[in-house]
């Protein structure tokens, strides 16, 4: 009885600790930063909407349509694996569309001059492009899944966004926990941090619900970007397979 009891009180730490765990973050986002709980990423996938704070998706389609980012990511759909389809929104009524999917081969669209400097042998992982609806520029975005041994070089851990004028922002995957108690699994990533010229601008947590940092001083062209990313990294899960 002792025993059932001791492991019954053992089973609870550990479920508190899930939804409690939240991820170590950079001194940058401890402060003038929004932390926010992610909404709608549970339960059944169908029309799925994602929310954070003021930032929010239309429903995610999972399929190819007959759109124009398809030209724009310049790729035989029919190679994709898990293809994902949204529009993301933030305030002062700005938004962008995304789209994308895994499993690409280089040679199957046009890389933004410079981003193959940090690709080599992009294959299990996603690829995308966020269209912002104004003037500001095309983003593209490469993200290695966990279970990949080295799609990326060193130079970004675990991704890169750039446009086309070369402005970067890196993601790199975290498997450090702001307080380490049972989630100790070193092979999992638990989150990404994102930065720009050298500096922590968001973080997002894929523990649970997940959970979203967004620095309070952004532009809102920024903010919009970050939150895009902060979306597909919550979305896409683990998009594709080592096909």
């Amino acid at each position: 009885m002792k025993f059932k009891l001791i492991s019954a009180a053992l089973i609870a730490a550990v479920l508190i600790s899930c939804k409690t765990s939240n991820i170590a973050v950079s001194d940058n986002l401890k402060q003038n930063t929004s932390v926010m709980d992610v909404n709608g990423n549970a339960g059944l996938l169908i029309n799925q909407k994602v929310s954070f704070g003021n930032y929010y998706t239309s429903p995610i389609k999972r399929g190819w349509t007959e759109r124009t980012e398809l030209e724009v990511l310049g790729i035989k759909h029919s190679k994709a694996q898990q293809p994902i389809e949204f529009t993301q929104f933030s305030a002062n009524n700005l938004s962008a569309d995304i789209v994308g999917a895994s499993n690409y081969n280089l040679n199957m669209f046009d890389l933004f001059k410079g981003l193959d400097h940090f690709i080599n042998n992009y294959s299990n992982g996603f690829f995308g492009v966020i269209i912002p609806n104004g003037k500001t520029p095309v983003w593209k975005v490469f993200i290695q899944n966990s279970s990949a041994t080295s799609a990326l070089k060193s130079d970004t851990d675990n991704g890169i966004a750039q446009d086309e004028a070369g402005n970067s922002i890196f993601i790199k995957g975290t498997k450090q926990l702001q307080e380490k108690q049972f989630l100790t699994d070193d092979t999992k990533t638990f989150g990404f941090e994102l930065s720009k010229n050298g500096e922590a601008i968001a973080a997002v947590s894929v523990i649970g619900n997940g959970k979203v940092w967004i620095k309070n001083n952004l532009s809102h062209e920024d903010q919009l970007l970050v939150s895009s990313i902060a979306s597909i990294l919550i979305v896409r899960g683990n998009v594709s397979t080592n096909n």
